[in-house]
């Protein structure tokens, strides 16, 4: 009997709650900035170099989806083997291995 009270009482509250809704407000009409153009070089764009970001000698950081799934294979085999350790000497090497292994080579 309580169960379907809670159940009523739950619904109840669900149905009054309302979602607002955001009104976009008119936004008031700026001027663009005029476009500046690219002066030419007097080369036709399929002999112009294109220009790429220099690739960084940093190691890209793990995600930390991938830090906790390699701290758990870590401390799998850790375990297994029965060698000493904990939760955070896992991750820290789980983190170090992912680092080594995004480095270019």
């Amino acid at each position: 009997m309580e169960r379907e009270e809670k159940s009523k009482k739950v619904a109840k509250e669900k149905r009054s709650v309302k979602k607002s809704k955001t009104v976009a407000l008119p936004a008031k009409e700026i001027p663009a900035a005029p476009v500046a153009e690219k002066p030419s070089l007097g080369k036709s764009p399929s002999t112009a170099t294109v220009k790429r970001p220099a690739r960084s000698s940093k190691a890209k950081e793990p995600s930390y989806e991938q830090v906790q799934l390699r701290a758990y294979f870590i401390g799998e085999r850790r375990k297994s083997l029965g060698i000493s350790g904990d939760e955070t000497s896992d991750w820290v090497q789980a983190e170090l291995e992912l680092k080594a292994e995004s480095l270019p080579k």
